[in-house]
Formats: structure tokens, sequence, C-alpha cells
């Protein structure tokens, strides 16, 4: 279009009274009518495959491609997925799950049990690694599996017919129905597994156990998932395409949402927070969730390998500041990896928690004298962090907190996909994370910091100790002795400090009125199948 013309076409816009906001409302009218949901996702995924993804944001798209044994509900909790019904035999270590009639691939080929059996022993094969493969270690035989010391074969899962899947556990695990709830235990199709290779999930061949398939995906641009007519409650799905776009800036991606581009965004900038509950209060959600923020200390790196180095970096870091100075959004200073809100557990918490300010700078400044530092020799770490003028911010408060005790920070910032790829490749020293939990139980946290969690473990943290008690609540069948023992190896935790933790934290969810359907939970789980979009 030239010149002339762009004048005539603006001319005739201002005889309409019309504005480019206007039209883009316009059109976000037409796309609301269609069934098109836009969700603003925070992070480019790297990528799709359930056994490969390693982010909330990951398995948000994932759980609306594909579905597990069990699905979450609309209000987060673990209900019939592909399979309809399920017993458990009284001693709680055998789960017998019957699949729904006539189930099939996006494709129309049959899904059977087999595909079960080949989804999960393909989850916890060492070459696979999958990052949350250790929260199937309550599998008979799964951490033997998983560390290579057994075939995939004996894994607890089987088939006896194609409608009938045996989870067989070594000890009670309640808790089992919220885990196959999640993205990482959705089925995938091993007949296009077999024909494609690592490809399977590319667009053109994945095919979908979800209510919904992927139509495209253009990287840095948008995912985009259409309905899946095969999806076994296909009447019920009110949406004919979502819609998921990065929006790693958080500033460019609430000014999306506020001019009609999003209908839904994760997370907003501090700065905006007090403003948007004044002049947005109802697309405003903020809600507790089991979630805590950290930073992660490469224990791998020797001046790192330090306990006393590490228990002083924790030191030195004023949590009340943070989250009343900088956050503000309702965070609680976080001096457990466990939040208190998980149900029966009580965390254990840092030693100098109830200690002051000057008391644990003091303390700081002793141990890293211990250690070696001071009186000529500083020590000097990186911080890494993602792209984000927040985590830009906590990060220069930290690294200021630490300079009153003499230490030098270089901050490092990156892409989030390249940010989580440093960690889980240990390109760091420092590391800022978050941990949300999978399901309401103490081990969906501590099992991050088990050793055997190679994807999972940023901090590279190897304690036998600390295994062992994770190994040994696993196979406890008492719930209260269990809980001790995760209890002790948090306790082990605290006293390693290979993660710092900084706050328990609040999910900050945007969402338009147009957005039917969005009920908060405590896992912060919002499922497409679930919502709708009205004009």
């Amino acid at each position: 279009m030239n010149d002339r013309a762009m004048l005539t076409l603006s001319r005739r816009l201002a005889l309409l009274g019309c504005s480019s906001l206007a039209l883009l409302r316009s059109g976000m009218a037409v796309a609301a009518a269609d069934g098109t949901l836009r969700r603003g996702n925070r992070y480019e995924p790297a990528s799709l495959d359930p056994h490969k993804i390693n982010t909330t944001y990951e398995m948000a798209i994932v759980s609306d491609l594909f579905e597990g044994l069990v699905a979450y509900g609309p209000e987060g909790q673990p209900g019939p997925g592909l399979a309809e019904s399920w017993t458990v035999t009284p001693d709680g270590k055998r789960y017998t799950f019957r699949l729904r009639p006539r189930l099939t691939w996006s494709d129309g080929a049959p899904l059977t049990a087999d595909d079960v059996v080949f989804s999960f022993r393909r989850l916890m094969d060492p070459k696979t690694a999958a990052p949350f493969a250790a929260l199937l270690y309550v599998l008979k035989s799964g951490r033997a599996v998983n560390t290579g010391a057994a075939a995939v074969e004996a894994l607890g899962v089987s088939a006896p017919d194609a409608a009938t899947v045996i989870l067989d556990l070594d000890a009670p695990a309640a808790y089992l129905p919220q885990i196959l709830a999640n993205a990482y235990a959705g089925i995938i199709p091993r007949h296009v597994v077999a024909q494609k290779g690592d490809d399977w999930i590319q667009p053109g061949n994945a095919v979908a156990s979800g209510a919904f398939m992927l139509e495209s995906w253009r990287p840095h641009e948008d995912v985009t998932l259409v309905q899946n007519p095969r999806y076994h409650d296909a009447a019920a799905v009110k949406l004919a395409r979502v819609i998921y776009l990065p929006t790693e800036d958080l500033t460019s991606g609430l000014a999306r949402f506020r001019a009609g581009e999003l209908d839904t965004q994760i997370d907003v900038p501090l700065a905006q927070l007090d403003r948007l509950r004044t002049d947005l209060p109802v697309e405003t959600r903020l809600s507790q969730t089991l979630l805590t923020y950290y930073l992660a200390v490469n224990t791998s790196v020797v001046k790192l390998a330090d306990q006393r180095v590490r228990r002083a970096l924790s030191l030195a870091i004023d949590r009340d500041v943070l989250t009343t100075k900088v956050l503000r959004g309702g965070e609680q200073p976080a001096f457990s990896f466990v939040p208190p809100t998980v149900a029966g557990y009580q965390p254990a918490f840092a030693d100098f928690a109830d200690k002051s300010s000057d008391a644990r700078l003091a303390e700081a400044n002793q141990l890293l004298s211990a250690a070696g530092y001071g009186l000529g020799k500083t020590l000097q770490v990186t911080y890494n962090h993602s792209s984000n003028l927040d985590l830009r911010r906590i990060a220069v408060i930290i690294a200021s907190m630490w300079k009153r005790v003499g230490i030098e920070t270089t901050l490092i910032n990156t892409e989030g996909k390249v940010h989580f790829a440093n960690m889980r490749q240990g390109n760091f020293d420092i590391a800022f994370a978050g941990w949300q939990a999978d399901f309401n139980d103490a081990s969906s946290f501590l099992y991050v910091l088990d050793s055997a969690s190679t994807r999972s473990n940023y901090a590279r943290y190897h304690n036998p100790a600390y295994d062992s008690l994770l190994a040994q609540a696993a196979a406890m069948e008492n719930a209260g002795a269990r809980a001790d023992l995760l209890h002790k190896a948090e306790e082990q935790l605290m006293r390693d400090q290979p993660v710092i933790p900084l706050y328990y934290g609040v999910t900050k969810n945007m969402v338009s009125q147009r957005v039917v359907g969005w009920r908060a939970n405590a896992i912060d789980t919002h499922l497409s199948r679930y919502l709708s979009v009205v004009k």
C-alpha cells in the first residue's frame, strides 16, 4: 500500500469514527464469537512432548493436547480422564483403571491400554531423561527403572486387556491420582512415536489424546491448537481454537491484554499491580498457591560447594524487605522449601528464621571469613535470571544485600528458554527459579532435590542422607511416619542450603470478563476445555 492509499484509508477511518484499537477490538469480538481463546503464556516452550517439558508454561499447553488416566477438573481436583473409573486394593498398593469405551486418538487410531503402558515406560526410561520421572518413583521399581538398575519391563504398570491398566506401587500413595492428572503423565501415541521418533510432536505429525490438537507452532510467535473432534468429551468443549502466545515482556503482555489482544495473561509487572487492583479489579486475579520462589546454588561450582558460603548467601537476604517493599502482592517470606499451606505437613524452617536481620548479617560475615573471604579476597558470583524487568529488580536488590557482606555479584539475564536450559546444563553460579507443586504433598517439592532428579535438581545437590530419607518416606505406609521422614529430609536441605527459599508465591493472572469458567485453585491449573469466550 503506497502513502497516498494509506492517507485515503486513514481519512475514511477518521470519517467513520474508527481507531486502530476499535478495529482490533472488533476483530477480537469476531474471534470470540468464533470460539477462539488467546492466552498470554509468559515463555516460549522448549518442548511439547509430555516427557520433555520442564515448566508450568509448557504444561498448560500440553494439558490441552494430552490427557492422562486422570485429569484435573475445573477447580483443580483430580477426576476421571482417559480412565472412566478406578479401584484401589485395601493395602493401597494396586490401582486398577478402566479405560473409557471406544477411545481413539485424534487420527482415528484406537487408544488402548498398551498406549498407557508404553507411555509410562517411556516416561521412566532413563534414556528419555524426563524431568518429572522421580514423581513416579511411587510405582513399583520406579526408582530402579529410572536410574538404570532395572529394565523398563520391571516397572509396576501392566495391561491385562485393552481396556484395563494396573499400576502397582511399592507403598500406598493416596496422592497418586493427583500425580496422574499432571501433563507429564499424559498418554502419548506409541504408533506415531514408532514412526516419527523425536519428531512425533511436530505440527503435522502430532496426534492428540486431549481436547485439542496441535495446528501450528511458530517459534516466538504462537502455538495454535484446534478442537479435537474425536476427544471423548468433545461435545462439552466450547472453544474451537486456543492460541498460546509467549509474553516474556510482562509490560508488553499487559498492554496487549488491555488492548483486547489477549483474553488471559500470566503474571503482571510489579509496578502496575496497585493500579490494576483499582482499574481492573475484576480482571486482576490474585490467589495463594503451592509455589516457592528460590535461588538454586550450583553446588558443582567449587566456591559454592562450601556449605558455609551457601548459608552466608541465604543469611544475607532480607526476605521481609523483598516481600513488603518490592513484591507487595501478598507473597510471604520463605524460610522453608515446602510452603506452610501444603496439606498434612509441617515445614522444616531454617534455624535462622527467627533471628534479627543484624544477627543474620553478623553470622554471614563470620561464615564468609571462616571460608577464607575478606581481607583482600572477595567472593564473586554470577546471578542468572530470565529477561524480565521485575526479576532484574529482584536481582539488583539481592545483589545489594549481598554487597553488605562483601559479596560481588554479576547479573546475567537471558530469554526464558535459554535461562531454563542453562540451569538444566549447569551453566550458572546462582539462578532464580520457582517451583509450583504438581500435587498437594510435601514430596512434590522435596523430590526436586533428589540426586536422581537430574533435570529438575538445578543445584546438582547430592546428599546420600537426604536421598535415603526420601526413599524411606516413599516406602512408608503410615502417613504420620512418612511426614516425619519428609520433615527430616527438609531439615537436612535447610542445613545444606543448595537452594535458598525467597518467598512463597501468589499467582497473578489477568482474565478478561469475556472468559467464562476460570476458577482459582491451589495448583493454578486452567484447562482450556473448561473455558469459553463470550462477546
